[in-house]
């Protein structure tokens, strides 16, 4: 019996919970609750990306879907670098707002790709046998 998939379930889900409360509690400038849920979104999306690549190694894709799909995850991952920079950046100096927002939607736009990108990959995957 393959191993359980149901952590990476369960950390994908808390990631789109919190990365919706994050995103709610930013624009309507909650900053109290952002400033902790920001991070603590940018944290789970770590978790759940170690628990993908666990459970994408039980898996064959095809290598070009595979290929397709890197290339918005990785861009997700190196976008998540601007967000939290500004991020700090507005921390301190509220000027800062436009490129936090514009670094924000630029990572949400990749993690949205990669997600979708992710899914469709995952009904093209065959299970790996012993």
């Amino acid at each position: 019996m393959p191993p359980s998939t149901i952590p990476f379930w369960v950390t994908f889900v808390t990631t789109v919970l919190l990365l919706v409360v994050s995103l709610v509690t930013g624009w309507t400038r909650k900053r109290r609750a952002h400033l902790w849920l920001g991070p603590l979104t940018m944290v789970s999306l770590v978790v759940t990306v170690k628990l993908t690549e666990e459970l994408v190694s039980r898996y064959d894709f095809p290598p070009d879907d595979l290929a397709f799909h890197l290339k918005f995850a990785k861009a997700g991952g190196y976008l998540a670098l601007p967000v939290i920079l500004t991020g700090v950046w507005l921390w301190k100096k509220p000027k800062a707002r436009l490129w936090h927002q514009i670094a924000v939607y630029v990572w949400l736009a990749a993690v949205l790709t990669a997600t979708g990108t992710g899914l469709w990959m995952f009904g093209l995957g065959t299970l790996k046998t012993a």
